[in-house]
C-alpha cells in the first residue's frame, strides 16, 4: 500500500503475467533443472514384413521368405540350413559382386559388396563358418549380380542337427549412394550411407529399414 497525495492509502494493482508466459517460464525451469535443453532423438528406421521391397540405391531388394530345410544324406545326419530368399536387382550399370555378409559387432566398410549391406541378421544363427550368400539360378550358385536383372540370393547358414531355430529373423539394411569418398576426389564410388554416430576414423551405416521375417519349415 502507498500513500495518497490526498493523505488516504492507494492499494496497488496486481501485475498480470499471460498464463502462456508462465507455462514458458516453468518449461524452461523444468528443462535446466535436467541440465540444458534436450536434444531431438532421431526418428527410428521403418519397419517392414515378409515380401517388402527396400529401395537400397544400388540395388532394390524384394525380401521374399526365410526358411528351414532338412535334407536326408545316405551317410550321416540329415543336412540343416536356414535360408533368407531374396529377389535382387541391380540398377546400377556395372557388375557387383554378391559378396560377404559383415561379421557380427563389426561395422562395414563404406565400399561394400551387397551382401555387406545386410547389416546386422538377428538373432544371430551359430554356425561354424558363418552365413555365405550367393546368386541361385536353375539350381546353380554365382557371386554376381549383373545390372539391370533380378536375381535370387540365398543368404545361407548351415546348421547342426541340434541348432534351435528362431522364430524369426530381423533384417537391418544398408542404403548406398554414389558419390565421392571425399571433397577433393572426383571419381564417385557406390557406398553406404552414414548413419548417426559415424565421425572420421568411426563409420557406421545407417539403418534404411528393419525387415522381420518368420521362419517357415519348407521341404528341401
Amino acid at each position: 500500500m502507498t500513500s495518497s497525495p490526498r493523505g488516504g492509502t492507494r492499494r496497488r494493482r496486481p501485475v498480470l503475467v499471460p498464463i502462456a508466459a508462465l507455462i514458458s517460464v516453468s518449461g524452461l525451469g523444468a528443462t535446466a533443472g535436467l541440465g540444458g535443453l534436450a536434444e531431438a532423438k532421431e526418428p527410428p528406421p521403418p519397419t517392414a514384413a515378409q515380401g517388402a521391397v527396400v529401395d537400397q540405391g544400388r540395388y532394390r531388394t524384394q525380401f521374399i521368405k526365410a526358411i528351414e530345410t532338412t535334407t536326408e544324406q545316405s551317410f550321416g545326419p540329415p543336412k540343416r540350413s536356414v535360408d533368407l530368399v531374396l529377389k535382387v536387382r541391380n540398377t546400377g550399370e556395372e557388375t557387383s559382386p554378391v559378396g560377404l555378409l559383415p561379421e557380427p559387432g563389426k561395422p562395414p566398410s563404406p565400399l561394400t559388396s551387397f551382401a555387406g549391406s545386410l547389416l546386422k541378421i538377428s538373432p544371430e544363427i551359430k554356425t561354424e563358418y558363418g552365413p555365405k550368400a550367393f546368386v541361385l539360378s536353375y539350381g546353380i550358385e554365382s557371386g554376381q549380380l549383373h545390372p539391370g536383372i533380378t536375381a535370387t540370393v540365398v543368404v545361407r547358414y548351415e546348421i547342426e542337427p541340434d541348432t534351435v531355430v528362431p522364430a524369426s529373423l530381423t533384417v537391418e539394411v544398408g542404403k548406398f549412394v554414389f558419390e565421392a569418398l571425399g571433397s577433393g576426389e572426383r571419381t564417385r564410388y557406390w557406398q553406404l550411407v552414414p548413419g548417426p554416430g559415424s565421425a572420421a576414423g568411426k563409420f557406421v551405416p545407417e539403418v534404411a529399414a528393419r525387415v522381420s521375417l518368420p521362419v517357415r519349415k519348407e521341404d528341401a
